[in-house]
């Protein structure tokens, strides 16, 4: 079985009160259905188009369970209490086969929202990984999104997780990485988040 993740990336707060009904019942909702919170709060860091937002990242046994806490009568609930209070880029991604979230682990999200150049995105991917792997990253997730909510897009989604939010947050400014930053320049547009474990 491949798990996958839900990446729930807040765009903006219009309405705490409208947050708030929304958490109070979204939480139990999303437990009742197996998931397994990993991440809740404002991202710990934000770089490119990311936002120190509001994040949540939640485990699940596949992407059919993901996708059937979304539509279950719990969570349409929460959705109702929200309603206009928050924009969010909600999406579903199947995790890396055979892999699973460490617990108490911090994670960088990269969430894609649009491609400007193929060829530069092949050669930030060829550095990337090895730059963020030799900082410590673990790699947990990287595909184009199942599924997507709201403002979120069937667009690549890459999750990676490290020990701590330093680690990750260090990783983002490894020469290395920043080589393959060089090479990406401005290929894409990213939300890249990361966000703390629950503790």
């Amino acid at each position: 079985m491949t798990r996958a993740y839900w990446v729930n990336a807040f765009r903006a707060v219009h309405d705490e009160e409208k947050l708030a009904a929304y958490v109070a019942l979204g939480g139990p909702a999303m437990e009742s259905a197996g998931g397994r919170f990993l991440a809740r709060g404002p991202a710990a860091a934000a770089y490119e188009a990311g936002l120190r937002e509001r994040t949540t990242l939640i485990e699940f046994d596949d992407v059919d369970a993901a996708v059937a806490a979304h539509d279950s009568a719990d969570y349409q609930a929460a959705l109702a209490a929200l309603g206009d209070g928050a924009e969010r880029d909600l999406r579903i991604v199947e995790a890396i086969e055979g892999t699973s979230a460490t617990p108490g682990a911090a994670h960088f999200l990269s969430i894609y929202r649009a491609t400007h150049d193929e060829d530069k995105l092949a050669a930030y991917r060829e550095l990337a990984g090895p730059a963020l792997q030799a900082a410590g990253g673990r790699f947990v997730a990287r595909a184009t999104a199942s599924a997507a909510y709201e403002a979120g897009l069937r667009d690549r989604v890459v999750v990676v997780e490290f020990d701590d939010v330093d680690a990750a947050v260090a990783a983002y400014a490894s020469p290395g990485y920043r080589e393959a930053l060089d090479a990406f320049d401005n290929g894409a547009e990213r939300d890249i988040r990361v966000v703390a474990p629950i503790v």
